[in-house]
């Protein structure tokens, strides 16, 4: 792939980001919860899959993400933010597979706040490596 083809792979990842990041706020406001978790942990997903193509690697499995964040971005990221990754996903199988759980405003907010703090990082990063605008 060469860097114009990547930067434009990231460049549409961010606009999936942004599209779900958006979704998740309409969603918190309306106080569909599980609904809103889902579409933050995508908003996180398309985030960290432009991360990670900076250095070539495009995950094939939600599952590996934080495996492949750890393996190829651990300069960028700390054990904690990749770990934070995990936690997102967990929230969103959750909201999205388990009829017994329910999300509440609570675990929305905290959610909300560590998941900014992951989108911020990342976009720096992106941003001071000429990846993004």
């Amino acid at each position: 792939m060469t860097d114009e083809n990547r930067r434009a792979a990231i460049a549409k990842e961010l606009a999936h980001a942004d599209q779900a990041y958006r979704a998740a706020v309409m969603l918190r406001d309306a106080g569909l919860f599980n609904d809103c978790l889902s579409r933050l942990y995508y908003a996180l997903f398309h985030t960290m899959v432009a991360l990670l193509l900076t250095v070539g690697v495009e995950p094939r499995r939600h599952r590996a993400l934080p495996h492949l964040l750890g393996q190829h971005v651990s300069n960028v990221l700390t054990a904690s933010e990749i770990a934070a990754v995990g936690r997102a996903a967990t929230y969103r199988e959750l909201a999205d597979y388990e009829r017994a759980w329910d999300a509440d405003a609570e675990a929305v907010s905290e959610a909300f706040a560590e998941i900014d703090r992951l989108i911020k990082r990342a976009r720096a990063h992106l941003v001071g490596g000429g990846w993004a605008a």
